[in-house]
């Protein structure tokens, strides 16, 4: 009897040459690597769509926008102690009328149309005055808000003399008008 062998397993057998003589090549390599980016781009934009990230705007990428604004600051009124109450006609003789007052601070300073800056429409501002910018007290103080402001005549930024009202201090303390 014939036995016949199977033939044996050959490793590493070049493939056999294109019409043109070249060898052919596998696109094992290619088609490993697109199909790992294809894996990888499927399962970062899965993970984007489930954490909300497809809702950023083009603008929010660049930066050009506000990312983020603060809320407004409104801050507490502190009542006075009972010794200090005064009347809210009157409430402060640090001025006299016509006497000149400048800005102490080294920021811009709101002149309002009326005392007080807690729930004002837009157009209460009638003016800014600069630092260090000067004014004429044109009468007594009074109390809002728990601030004392004062009527005065102010040369604003533009030019204009403007009446209005500013505060003696902030909420905080800090001087605004002085000599």
């Amino acid at each position: 009897m014939i036995q016949s062998q199977a033939p044996a397993p050959q490793e590493n057998v070049p493939l056999p040459p294109t019409s043109d003589g070249r060898a052919r090549r596998s696109y094992f390599w290619p088609g490993f690597a697109l199909g790992f980016a294809l894996l990888a781009l499927a399962s970062c934009g899965g993970i984007a769509i489930a954490l909300g990230l497809n809702q950023l705007s083009l603008a929010e990428i660049q930066g050009n926008g506000a990312v983020w604004t603060p809320p407004p600051y409104t801050p507490a009124p502190t009542p006075l102690p009972a010794a200090e109450a005064v009347d809210s006609q009157s409430v402060s003789a640090r001025f006299a009328p016509e006497q000149a007052v400048r800005n102490l601070t080294n920021s811009r300073v709101n002149v309002r149309s009326t005392p007080g800056y807690l729930s004002k429409p837009d157009g209460d501002v009638i003016g800014v005055l600069p630092p260090a910018g000067t004014a004429i007290i044109l009468g007594e103080s009074q109390l809002a808000d728990n601030l004392v402001w004062w009527r005065v005549r102010a040369a604003v930024a533009d030019g204009r003399a403007i009446d209005g009202w500013v505060a003696e201090a902030t909420a905080s303390g800090v001087q605004i008008l002085g000599q």
